[in-house]
């Protein structure tokens, strides 16, 4: 089933060192955009028969308040065992300099909780240490050079800018379990700003004429033996932090995300 991480990772998922921004600021958009999902009809061999749903993505704040993100993904998979429903939800805020996250994770299945993960993560002299209340009390310590995800949105961006094709990062988001870890393989293909075949979300407003780069994320168990990653995330990646054409390949199966609304929000002034 996806998770909380895979969906989180595809919009913000999915994107600097861990302790400081970009020489030159990246801006992102507060903004809420909209999904339509489908199966990826490419993708051979699968169980899964359909699936439709939507994903709704709201990013605010800036680098001098925090970056507060909502996002609910509701997925109806077909499959050869019957209808599954999945309900994932998460609620986050980060500080603008990664220093301090809190998270609050769910995924439902058939309206029953599967996974439920509410934390806080804080980072001193460097390493990242988590206190979390579900799915148990627990205190962990992640280590050092672990990047919260609006870093590595941040780390994507400014290397894509800057002509870096691939990018390696451990990443910590709080799913599904409060204290896992992925290590990232990010490759970022060239510019572009050619607006053929873009959805008209994409071409309204402040992404009109805006600069992309296609990213592909591969996501791997940190300290897992599997050399196969655990999921893929593909999307265009615009440089204000707004994604569109996204998909999710879980290995058996994949499912795309088309753009079907975009709206920007108010910004907040901010000198950073």
């Amino acid at each position: 089933m996806p998770s909380a991480r895979s969906c989180r990772s595809a919009l913000a998922a999915l994107l600097l060192g861990a302790s400081a921004l970009p020489a030159m600021a990246i801006q992102l958009s507060p903004h809420r955009a909209t999904y339509a999902v489908s199966l990826d009809a490419s993708k051979s061999g699968t169980r899964i028969n359909g699936a439709e749903g939507r994903i709704v993505y709201e990013m605010r704040g800036s680098a001098c308040a925090g970056y507060s993100v909502q996002l609910r993904q509701d997925t109806q998979l077909a499959t050869e065992g019957g209808r599954v429903n999945s309900a994932v939800s998460t609620a986050t805020w980060e500080d603008g300099e990664g220093k301090s996250y809190r998270f609050r994770v769910s995924n439902r299945i058939n309206g029953e909780t599967t996974e439920e993960a509410d934390g806080v993560a804080e980072r001193k002299d460097g390493a990242l240490t988590v206190t979390a209340t579900k799915p148990v009390a627990q205190t962990v310590t992640l280590g050092e050079n672990v990047l919260l995800p609006t870093q590595h949105v941040l780390r994507l961006i400014g290397s894509a800018e800057s002509g870096e094709a691939i990018v390696e990062a451990p990443v910590f988001d709080g799913s599904p379990d409060a204290k896992k870890v992925y290590d990232t393989l990010a490759v970022i293909g060239r510019e572009t700003r050619d607006a053929k075949g873009l959805e008209e979300a994409a071409t309204a407003g402040d992404l009109a004429g805006r600069a992309r780069f296609p990213v592909t994320i591969s996501y791997y168990e940190r300290g897992g033996s599997n050399e196969t990653p655990d999921y893929v995330i593909s999307f265009d990646m615009f440089d204000n932090g707004v994604s569109r054409k996204l998909k999710l390949d879980y290995g058996e199966f994949a499912l795309n995300g088309t753009l079907i609304s975009y709206e920007a929000l108010p910004k907040e002034d901010c000198a950073k």
